[in-house]
C-alpha cells in the first residue's frame, strides 16, 4: 500500500503541474496568438512520457525490494539449514555470524552474550578477507567503551538501534573506531523482558541499513533468542542420535586450508584477566596435538598464542573443527577442573582457498584475533 501510495502521488503531481502548466499557457497565448496544433501535441507527448518514466521507476523499485526480499529469505533458510542438526550454542552462533556476513551485506557481525561467570562473544568480519573469532572478553571490535555505549543504547531503544553515522553520534567520540564501521544496527536479544545478549551489524558506508535489513535482523533476533532459552545449559542433547566429530571427509579441498589462532587467559579471584602461563599453554598444545587429524598441526604463534593450520578444511567443516578444538580444551580443563575453571579460550579462524594468499590470511587473522594490541602497547 505504501507503495501504491508513492505512485499514485507522483502521477497525480505530474498531471496537476501538467494541468497548471497548460492553463497558463492557454491564458498567454489567448492575449496574443492562438496555440498551434504541434505545440499541443508535443505538450501531450511529453506528459505521457513522464507518466512511462514514473511506471518504469516504480517497477524498479518494486524489483529492487522483491530483489532484497528474495535474498533476505534465502540468507535465512541457509541460516536454518546451516544449524537444524548442531546441538553446541557455540557453534549455532557461529554458523548465524557466518551466513550473516556472506548473505545480508554487512562488513561486521557479533553477537555478544554478556554473563559474569561465563561471557559469549562472536564476531566476524568481511573486508577483502573473512575471518571469524569467539572468545569471553565484553567488548566489540576490541573496544570496551564501543561495547558499553553502544549497549546502552540499544537497551534504551523502544525498536531496533539503528545509528546511521558512528561518527556524528556524540556518545562515541571517545571511542577510536577501526574502518570497518561506519552504521550499526543493533538489536537486544531478550527473554521474559531482560536482554541475554545483543545482536550488532556494522558497514563501512553511512545510512547503509534500511527498514528491511531491521526487519529481517528482528526476526533473526527472536530466533536467537529462542535457541538461546533451549540451550540455556550451553546444549541439547540427543541420546538417540550418536555426535561424532567429522574430521575429513567428502567437502575436503587440496586447494583449500584453515587457520584457528588460540589465545587463553586466566581470571584471578578479583576479576582481572591476565595472559596464561606457557607451561601450561605448552600442556595444551599437547592435548590439542593428541586430537588433530593426520594432515593438521598446532604450533606456536608470537610466543603466546597457538594456531592450527588444518588443511583441506572449507568453510562447510570448519564449525565443526572448531567446536573440537574447543572441546579438546575443555578436556583438559576438566581433568584438573578445580584449579583451571577460571582459564579461557579465545578462538579466531579464518579460510583460505583456491589462489588466495596465506600471509594475507594470516595478516587479517592476527589483527581480528588482536584488536586492541595497539592499546596494550
Amino acid at each position: 500500500m505504501e507503495l501504491e501510495d508513492r505512485i499514485r502521488t507522483r502521477i497525480e503531481a505530474i498531471l496537476v503541474n501538467d494541468a497548471r502548466n497548460f492553463s497558463e499557457i492557454k491564458k498567454m497565448a489567448a492575449d496574443d496568438e492562438p496555440l498551434e496544433a504541434e505545440d499541443i501535441l508535443a505538450d501531450e507527448r511529453n506528459l505521457y512520457q513522464r507518466i512511462i518514466n514514473s511506471y518504469r521507476n516504480a517497477v524498479s523499485e518494486v524489483n529492487k525490494m522483491l530483489e532484497e526480499s528474495i535474498g533476505s529469505l534465502s540468507g535465512f533458510y541457509r541460516i536454518i539449514e546451516s544449524i537444524k542438526e548442531k546441538e553446541d550454542f557455540r557453534e549455532i552462533c557461529f554458523q548465524i555470524v557466518n551466513c550473516i556476513l556472506e548473505d545480508f551485506s554487512a562488513d561486521y557481525c557479533g553477537l555478544l552474550f554478556p554473563d559474569k561467570q561465563n561471557t559469549l562473544c562472536l564476531e566476524g568480519i568481511c573486508e577483502d578477507r573473512k575471518f571469524l573469532r569467539v572468545h569471553a572478553k565484553e567488548n566489540l571490535l576490541g573496544s570496551k567503551e564501543f561495547e558499553v555505549e553502544l549497549t546502552r543504547m540499544a537497551e534504551q531503544s523502544p525498536d531496533c538501534l539503528n545509528i546511521e553515522d558512528v561518527y556524528k553520534e556524540p556518545r562515541f567520540n571517545a571511542v577510536d573506531f577501526p574502518g570497518v564501521i561506519r552504521s550499526v544496527l543493533c538489536l537486544p536479544i531478550q527473554l521474559h523482558g531482560t536482554s541475554v545478549g545483543f545482536l550488532v551489524l556494522s558497514h563501512s558506508l553511512p545510512k547503509f541499513f534500511q527498514d528491511n535489513h531491521v526487519r529481517v535482523l528482528k526476526i533473526i533476533g527472536s530466533f536467537i533468542a529462542h535457541l538461546k532459552l533451549l540451550h540455556s545449559n550451553g546444549r541439547i542433547s540427543r541420546p538417540m542420535i550418536p555426535h561424532t566429530p567429522q574430521i575429513g571427509g567428502e567437502s575436503e579441498r587440496p586447494d583449500a586450508y584453515a587457520i584457528a589462532l588460540l589465545e587463553f587467559d586466566s581470571l584471578d579471584s578479583y576479576g582481572r584477566c591476565t595472559p596464561l602461563d606457557k607451561k601450561s599453554i605448552r600442556e595444551i598444545k599437547r592435548q590439542i596435538h593428541r586430537s588433530l587429524a593426520e594432515k593438521e598441526s598446532v604450533l606456536f604463534y608470537s610466543e603466546k598464542e597457538l594456531m592450527v593450520f588444518m588443511p583441506g578444511i572449507t568453510s562447510d567443516l570448519l564449525a565443526e573443527r572448531v567446536r573440537h578444538l574447543n572441546d579438546t580444551f575443555n578436556q583438559w580443563r576438566e581433568e584438573r577442573l578445580e584449579a583451571r575453571q577460571h582459564i579461557r579460550i579465545n578462538l579466531g579462524f579464518s579460510i583460505c582457498e583456491g589462489e588466495e594468499d596465506l600471509a594475507k590470511t594470516l595478516e587479517v587473522a592476527s589483527l581480528m584475533a588482536h584488536p586492541d594490541e595497539d592499546e596494550e602497547l
